[in-house]
């Protein structure tokens, strides 16, 4: 038996989603200290707050997710080297015990140093993703991963409402460009991997309706979430506007010619190409969203 390590226990919570989850976090709690309480930077108590419970939070879901799917993980051959499928981690329970730990101090950290509204919204995305995504969703519709994409508008929300009560249109327009994005990036995904979630049972949309089809439901999905990325510049002015609008036309049309480059031609490769373009569109739409308002 191989001896689990201080890394396999960090691959549990899958850390390549946890960055970008702060980092929506983030940009949603730049802009509305900018556009709504007027100031410039977010207190630092409420910044650290809500970012450290958040990420807290999120890999502690993560590492649930990865309990949750151990059967699925280790027949899956994208996944089946993950420490649990594995066997590097040994009882299984440790994951367990590691997701609820971290669920837990996650939702107190921000229970203790932000408002109920924004902590609410972490322990919802929590609940989005684990119950409702990873159990529920996941193995019985190929709207799975439509509708878990909620989770990680939760973090938008989170950061929004840390700052300020004050509802807003942008901060829900923050929460949808989550949203519409997560379709686009899974799916380009599930494309490549299409043969793996049919031998598990899995209705990923790919895999259910072939490469060429799921290629034109991204092309479709992408232009739904065009619009949605545009629609935060009408609450900008001056370089700000400028700015923004010059990153996110640059950002889309890319986006949008890599997808139409997959359904004219719905291989592996351009799949792979469509994913990997897809992966840093979200944190540089908002790193150009806080950019822009500070400015």
């Amino acid at each position: 038996m191989v001896r689990a390590t201080f890394s396999d226990y960090v691959a549990l919570t899958k850390p390549k989603i946890v960055p970008l989850l702060v980092m929506v976090a983030l940009g949603s709690a730049v802009v509305s200290t900018n556009l709504v309480a007027h100031k410039t930077v977010p207190d630092t108590g409420v910044l650290i707050g809500v970012l450290l419970g958040g990420a807290l939070a999120s890999a502690g879901a993560l590492a649930l997710n990865s309990y949750l799917e151990i059967g699925i993980d280790s027949q899956m051959r994208r996944t089946r080297s993950r420490p649990l499928p594995s066997h590097r981690i040994v009882p299984a329970s440790h994951a367990l015990f590691v997701g609820f730990g971290l669920l837990f101090l996650g939702v107190g950290t921000a229970f203790l140093t932000v408002n109920l509204v924004s902590t609410a919204f972490i322990a919802l995305g929590a609940f989005v993703y684990v119950p409702v995504y990873t159990i529920w969703l996941k193995p019985r519709t190929s709207w799975n991963i439509v509708l878990g994409g909620f989770a990680g508008s939760c973090a938008a929300l989170a950061g929004w409402y840390a700052v300020t009560l004050e509802s807003s249109i942008i901060a829900w327009i923050l929460a949808a460009l989550v949203f519409v994005w997560t379709p686009t990036h899974f799916w380009s995904l599930a494309v490549i991997t299409d043969e793996d979630y049919s031998a598990v049972g899995i209705p990923m949309l790919p895999s259910l309706v072939g490469p060429r089809a799921a290629s034109r439901y991204i092309v479709a999905n992408t232009l739904l979430l065009i619009p949605v990325s545009l629609m935060f510049s009408f609450f900008l002015s001056g370089v700000g506007l400028l700015l923004y609008l010059g990153v996110a036309v640059v950002f889309d049309g890319a986006l949008l010619l890599t997808n139409i480059k997959l359904l004219r031609s719905p291989t592996k490769d351009n799949a792979w190409l469509a994913f990997k373009f897809s992966s840093p569109y979200l944190a540089v739409i908002f790193i150009a969203a806080m950019v822009s308002v500070l400015v």
